[in-house]
């Protein structure tokens, strides 16, 4: 016998549990995103583990056997960076738990490929979720009136959101092929709203540079204007260069 009737109830279990768990992840990251006051975190072992799983194709790992894996390799405690295929991002706490509730759901797709379709979408809300929310918080000065109270945003907030954005950016196509192994061929095209998200965040990083470029050239208007105008660069260049003599007078 087939138990249709506890297929359906088993199905119908793990429908509610994704759901409730989609709801909790959402909830945790929108009161991190508010109190985060963009400051670097430390990335354990354990995290920088998941990263190199997710980026090898091996996002289902379990995590008894990566710790094995993680003590045979000697990997440190933890790191003041996280390694995405040999480059070094810098992340803020928020940052790392959007991480941690993606890996929850491609790791929920593949022990549960009758709802991958559902988690396709969750996924998709948890990465829109902290893109709008960061954009808002730091561009938009959100921050200083959050739960985090920041008394300005300044030039380092606005590097880790790059940081940050630009980490995404390195795992949305692997998450994308972690989820595509979970679903129909016929299903793929739900895939289509991860490729509109790594458009947005692209537009996101190409904003906050802007106004870090702002914030640049506002020091050199009101600081630099008035020293570069009365600097005479011809009769500087006559100059000797200080490197010159200074190996001059090193020579015997």
């Amino acid at each position: 016998q087939k138990a249709y009737g506890l297929r359906s109830t088993l199905l119908a279990q793990a429908k509610a549990f994704v759901e409730r768990k989609h709801e909790s992840n959402m909830s945790s990251l929108v009161a991190a995103l508010d109190g985060e006051r963009w400051s670097q975190c430390d990335v354990s072992a354990e995290r920088q583990a998941a990263l190199e799983r997710l980026c090898t194709g091996r996002a289902v790992l379990s995590s008894t056997r990566d710790r094995g894996i993680s003590e045979g390799t000697d990997i440190a405690d933890s790191s003041s960076i996280a390694l995405v295929e040999g480059t070094r991002y810098r992340v803020v706490w928020s940052c790392l738990l959007l991480i941690e509730h993606i890996m929850s759901n491609v790791a929920c797709a593949a022990h549960f490929q009758t709802l991958a379709t559902n988690v396709v979408g969750k996924v998709s809300e948890l990465f829109r979720l902290f893109n709008a929310r960061a954009t808002q918080l730091v561009l938009g000065a959100g921050a200083i009136h959050s739960a985090a109270r920041l008394k300005s945003i300044n030039a380092k907030h606005l590097a880790l959101v790059t940081q940050c954005v630009g980490i995404v950016l390195a795992i949305l196509p692997h998450v994308r092929a972690a989820l595509m192994a979970q679903l129909p061929s016929k299903q793929h095209a739900l895939l289509v709203d991860l490729d509109k998200i790594k458009k947005e965040y692209a537009e996101h990083h190409d904003k906050v540079l802007s106004k870090f470029v702002g914030i640049i050239g506002g020091i050199v208007e009101h600081s630099l204007v008035g020293r570069i105008a009365n600097t005479n660069f011809d009769e500087r260049s006559k100059l000797p260069n200080p490197e010159e003599m200074t190996k001059k007078c090193m020579l015997p």
